[in-house]
């Protein structure tokens, strides 16, 4: 019994003499100074949001550190000169030196413009067209993005348009963005004309020119890049007057009239590639206008008027003009059964529009065998780099686009008869497996009439003469299509290479090649589902294991060093 209280009385006095010592509190302010430094720093490097804390978590460390050298100087220099002190100073080296390895490491991979993108479809990689209209920019562009940050709704839009601007500003010093809350900052919004947002507002600025996008695509951005810095606005004609596909949205409502037939989804995309988009009737002007960069035939179910005809004629020989040197652009979409007058305006430059659909039993949309499936995979689509399409590079970052009821696009002679001036390159062609159907009501394949081969249903034309060699002409391109579904409001967007594929072909035709260059990006998203328990297994095992493994190993040490 007198030993315990032997024992509780030395406890006592030295806790009582280790509190009454400066040197105690030293190493208490001391060790308390450098978990403050650790964890200051830490949060400084690793969480923008909690800078002002970890700056001050950092200075309240270093005065506990100068506090621990004013109370006893000397216990300090006594641990210091020990082998604790020794230890604790190599690890603090070696800690400040990691650190300072992986500051200098992260600064030059910001600085170098090497990169490696990892992602599956190449989120962070811009096409080679846009970094070379960003490396040809001479003045200054800056983009304005108007984001509200606390917008739960376009949080992850926000992600993707800075990832984006990123990318562009590191490929030119031309090139620079920011980021501006419309609600805070109104005067700024009231400056660039902003009311919708999110948008996003680029300026040239030698000259103040602005262009404003709520689409937020690669392409969408080198756009107005284009036009912000002058670029010449192009006027793209539509033929109006044989029922062809028009646009049906409302002026006042902005209702779509005819959400499935209406052309308004393709129109929209061309207005946002810079183009003027402008209805044609011939009638009205008696020929098609000389600064027409490409006139559309959308689908018409009607037959030409001989004036209109002989207008047509006449655009597609010399472009409107008769000192133009270049021949007409056109973008033909045809149906089965197109009338004849437009189907005779073509034969002159030898191809056939058939008037029976297209059966593809192998490549089509659900089972539905009159809507053939056009895929890359399949080989059904021919090149930039193909020996019958070489040099025209409409399809080639197509992959899948498909085309209701499509009729077939024919040559009128075979293909090696054809004068060395009129070159025919079909583009997209069915499966060895197709037929052409006369009734759809019944579709089956007769063997004794039909013919299963693959069909041409998009086809390019390059002409400076016609078929029969009786005349020759300023080079004229024209590109058809045997189906003007596929670009209708109903189907535009229901494949993503549906649209693209119309647009590309009138950039091809405007020479416009930059854009054709620029394809969309595809953002996955990925999800994990797993159960309850899956998912309390993943939370408790990150919350725990790595803790306890820590503890483990750190008793180990300790176990082996005593």
């Amino acid at each position: 019994m007198v030993n315990q209280d032997q024992g509780g009385e030395s406890v006592r006095e030295f806790l009582l003499s280790s509190i009454k010592s400066t040197g105690f509190w030293s190493f208490v302010t001391a060790i308390v100074g450098v978990l403050g430094l650790v964890v200051g720093g830490g949060l400084f490097l690793t969480i923008e949001e909690t800078r002002d804390f970890s700056l001050s978590v950092i200075i309240i460390g270093l005065v506990l550190l100068f506090l621990a050298l004013v109370l006893s100087p000397r216990a300090i220099a006594i641990f210091l000169g020990g082998r604790q002190g020794r230890f604790g100073g190599n690890v603090i080296v070696m800690t400040v030196a990691f650190f300072v390895i992986i500051v200098l490491v992260n600064f030059l991979l910001f600085r170098t413009p090497t990169r490696v993108d990892v992602t599956a479809t190449r989120v962070f990689t811009l096409s080679d067209d846009t970094q070379r209209i960003l490396n040809g920019l001479d003045g200054g562009v800056k983009a304005h993005a108007f984001f509200i940050p606390t917008a739960a709704s376009t949080i992850s839009t926000k992600q993707q348009v800075e990832d984006l601007l990123n990318e562009f500003d590191r490929r030119s010093n031309n090139f620079s963005f920011e980021f501006v809350d419309p609600e805070l900052e109104r005067s700024v919004a009231q400056q660039y004309g902003v009311v919708n947002y999110p948008v996003i507002v680029f300026e040239d600025l030698s000259d103040g020119t602005q262009q404003a996008t709520q689409s937020f695509t690669e392409q969408d951005f080198v756009t107005s890049i284009l036009i912000a810095t002058g670029e010449e606005q192009k006027t793209i004609y539509y033929l109006t007057g044989h029922g062809e596909a028009g646009p049906t949205r409302d002026s006042i409502t902005g209702q779509l009239g005819d959400a499935d037939n209406g052309f308004d989804f393709a129109l929209q995309g061309l207005q946002r590639d810079n183009y003027r988009v402008s209805p044609l009737s011939l009638l009205e002007t008696g020929g098609v206008p000389e600064n027409a960069a490409v006139l559309i035939i959308a689908g018409p179910q009607k037959d030409l008027d001989p004036m209109e005809r002989d207008a047509l004629n006449q655009y597609i020989r010399n472009g409107g003009s008769d000192d133009n040197p270049e021949g007409g652009r056109i973008i033909g979409l045809f149906d089965p059964n197109t009338p004849s007058s437009f189907v005779e305006l073509f034969v002159q430059w030898g191809v056939v529009i058939g008037n029976f659909s297209v059966a593809d039993p192998v490549s089509n949309v659900a089972g539905q065998e009159l809507t053939p499936l056009l895929q890359k995979d399949y080989g059904q689509y021919f090149t930039s780099t193909s020996p019958l399409s070489e040099g025209i590079p409409i399809t080639d970052q197509i992959r899948v686009s498909f085309f209701p009821d499509a009729a077939s696009l024919e040559p009128l002679i075979p293909v090696e008869e054809m004068p060395p001036y009129l070159r025919l390159a079909p583009l997209g062609v069915t499966t060895g497996a197709s037929w052409l159907e006369p009734n759809p009501e019944n579709i089956h394949f007769d063997g004794d009439v039909d013919v299963r081969r693959p069909f041409s249903i998009i086809m390019a034309i390059q002409a400076s003469g016609t078929v029969d060699e009786s005349e020759r002409h300023s080079e004229a391109k024209m590109v058809l299509f045997g189906d003007s579904d596929f670009a209708k409001n109903k189907f535009f967007f229901s494949s993503s290479d549906n649209g693209d594929l119309f647009l590309n072909s009138v950039n091809w035709l405007a020479e416009d090649y930059d854009l054709i260059g620029i394809g969309p990006k595809l953002f996955p998203y990925r999800e994990l589902v797993v159960t309850s328990r899956g998912r309390n297994f993943i939370k408790w095992s990150s919350w725990v294991v790595p803790p306890l493994v820590m503890l483990v190993l750190g008793a180990l040490v300790w176990w082996r060093r005593r």
